[in-house]
């Protein structure tokens, strides 16, 4: 097949290009982008629009949450103002993580499933359990802890506050 040269090329809704494509100069993509197969760059694409992390708020009275596999990523915050609201962690599955803020301290929130680890504080003793929790009595607003499943373990990859564990 020959080679065609454009200067300037507009393509229609659903357009389909066979084979290989190449542009040189610039390239605008606007809408969305459904690539199929192996995406190869020469440099570092420059992407904007920037990332977000789905967010979820506890309700106003402590309730359990069952957490989803899909839910990963995700900000849990902590606002309850009676009860305490807790999050039971998925099945541990390597890369998964979820973080838990605190935005209320009028209850404490505990976290759930299999073996969580973590310190006492950010500073402090290691600990160990299948329940984590942040309490009442050492709650302040902006803790925080990001906890990551390595397939065996629940490891607390960032932490701001106290908690403590239990089995």
């Amino acid at each position: 097949m020959g080679v065609t040269n454009y200067d300037s090329l507009t393509l229609g809704e659903d357009a389909i290009i066979g084979d290989d494509l190449t542009v040189s100069g610039d390239l605008a993509v606007t809408g969305t982008s459904t690539f199929t197969g192996a995406a190869t760059f020469t440099a570092a694409p420059t992407f904007s629009g920037g990332s977000t992390r789905p967010v979820t708020l506890s309700a106003l009275v402590g309730a359990t949450v069952v957490l989803t596999a899909a839910q990963s990523g995700g900000v849990f915050i902590n606002r309850s103002t009676s009860g305490t609201p807790s999050w039971t962690l998925p099945t541990n599955a390597a890369g998964l993580y979820y973080t838990f803020y605190v935005a209320d301290v009028t209850a404490g929130f505990t976290v759930t499933g299999g073996t969580i680890k973590a310190k006492t504080a950010a500073d402090g003793t290691a600990i160990s359990g299948t329940t984590l929790s942040n309490t009442q009595a050492t709650a302040v607003v902006g803790d925080n802890i990001t906890l990551v499943a390595d397939g065996t373990n629940w490891i607390a990859i960032s932490q701001s506050g106290i908690f403590a564990a239990s089995s």
